[in-house]
């Protein structure tokens, strides 16, 4: 998997809301198998040192690394040597099981928030190919992925219900009566207690998994859902459709003092695929994955100092 490294943040924290620095977020939207998903990733305005164009990045947790995206990216490095003289080919970092080189010292702004002298993978190959004389465009250019590594070690606050985050160092005072549960971490990757049919199991939490509240193996799913396939679609993850089915839960799914109502547990169909995936489930050691679904009508609190995650 990638490698964590080291983030300089420079924004000052506070106490209170009112001095938050707020990062704003936008939803995408996007169609799988005919279905739309008003909600389907955050994508986060993002200024790349100081060129003078509009990117955007993914916030994904799921990622433990902050990349961009080569194909995206390569334009702006024959453009601009400021930003090409911070590739370091000797520093490197796994991603989809390839080895990729690093950009190091580089600056993000994100919204007001700086990010300083940091260091962020470059995803060769991936990406959509964007060419010289298309880049002067006022149009938002999807660059990459902000991943974990720019997080750890702080508290990051995520107001789903404002499109908002903010990472401050120590938590606010309106903040601190919330119920939190502790997690497990593991390469930057969080693993929260839900209570599913009476036993504790931990999800991996993934800002990257939007379209799915509850996503675990073929086996689990069956266990736990009803005997109708619910729903059914096509999903592109890191570039391969994958397919994925729907039951409706038929067990409580509680988190802390918070029960979903109404879940749909998802698994992989394709047996191959469902291998792999459930390969990934035993070897993280959880039972499947959760994201934001769960939360859209909520503010949460990941507290990566003390390994708590909190719902309010």
């Amino acid at each position: 998997m990638t490698a964590l490294f080291a983030t300089v943040f420079t924004s000052c924290s506070h106490n209170s809301t009112q001095n938050l620095e707020w990062i704003p977020f936008d939803w995408t939207t996007a169609t799988f198998s005919g279905k739309v998903i008003e909600k389907a990733t955050i994508n986060i305005p993002v200024t790349i040192d100081e060129l003078p164009y509009k990117f955007s990045m993914q916030f994904d947790l799921g990622a433990v690394t902050t990349v961009f995206y080569g194909n995206s990216l390569n334009p702006f490095l024959e453009k601009y040597p400021s930003l090409s003289n911070k590739l370091d080919m000797n520093k490197k970092f796994w991603i989809q099981s390839q080895e990729n080189p690093m950009f190091r010292n580089v600056g993000l702004l994100l919204g007001s928030v700086v990010f300083s002298d940091i260091d962020v993978g470059l995803f060769t190959n991936f990406g959509t190919e964007i060419y010289l004389d298309s880049i002067n465009s006022e149009s938002e250019i999807h660059i990459g992925t902000i991943g974990s590594d720019l997080v750890q070690n702080s508290i990051l606050i995520i107001d789903f219900k404002l499109n908002r985050l903010a990472i401050v160092n120590t938590l606010p005072t309106e903040y601190q009566n919330v119920s939190f549960e502790d997690f497990k971490i593991d390469n930057g990757r969080i693993k929260i207690p839900f209570q599913i049919n009476e036993m504790v199991e931990y999800l991996m939490f993934d800002t990257g998994a939007s379209i799915f509240s509850l996503v675990t193996s073929k086996l689990n799913a069956l266990e736990i859902g009803g005997n109708e396939i619910v729903d059914s679609m096509m999903v592109p993850s890191w570039g391969e459709l994958i397919p994925f089915c729907g039951l409706e839960t038929v067990v409580p799914i509680v988190f802390g003092d918070k029960k979903m109502e109404k879940s749909i547990v998802y698994y992989v169909e394709d047996t191959s695929w469902d291998d792999l995936y459930s390969n990934f489930y035993k070897s993280e050691d959880i039972w499947g994955i959760t994201g934001n679904a769960f939360f859209f009508n909520d503010i949460i609190i990941i507290d990566y100092k003390n390994n708590r995650f909190g719902v309010k």
